[in-house]
């Protein structure tokens, strides 16, 4: 499982089922991303190292914007779920807005189908530093309560 519990503990029963699936999801997209970033370099369309940079600083990326969401413990239900906060929202718009001015941005020194490599690069970075860190929030909150 992707949280790494104890073999007699169930993580899964206290976690919120829709965060797991989001984690999941997560996680198959980065597989794809970097599937789609081995055919980009097998096809000569990036630098190797370019496409490590952008994995890098998309990591960086994903782990400052993944605070979208609050991860907590719900005392009613007894289990780790995540909300919006206000702060969240701010993130989120900025998030949106750099996404939309990223290829305009990228076009000063990267051309054509490196900026599509570069985009998939950094993407994949922002996803594996989004499910790290909600991960390891997850867990700290699980630890918190004594679970795991």
């Amino acid at each position: 499982m992707l949280l790494n519990a104890h073999k007699d503990t169930y993580v899964k029963e206290f976690v919120e089922r829709k965060l797991l699936i989001r984690l999941r999801i997560f996680f198959f997209i980065i597989f794809v991303l970097f599937d789609c970033i081995i055919l980009e370099i097998s096809l000569n369309n990036i630098n190797p190292l370019l496409s490590v940079l952008a994995v890098f600083f998309g990591t960086f990326f994903g782990f400052l914007f993944v605070r979208r969401k609050r991860i907590f413990w719900h005392e009613e239900t007894n289990t780790v779920i995540a909300r919006m906060d206000k702060l969240g929202i701010f993130i989120l718009i900025f998030y949106i807005l750099f996404v939309l001015v990223r290829h305009w941005f990228l076009e000063h020194w990267l051309r054509g189908s490196e900026i599509t490599a570069f985009s998939l690069s950094f993407a994949t970075g922002s996803m594996i530093g989004r499910v790290w860190t909600i991960r390891r929030n997850i867990r700290r909150r699980l630890k918190e309560q004594n679970i795991i």
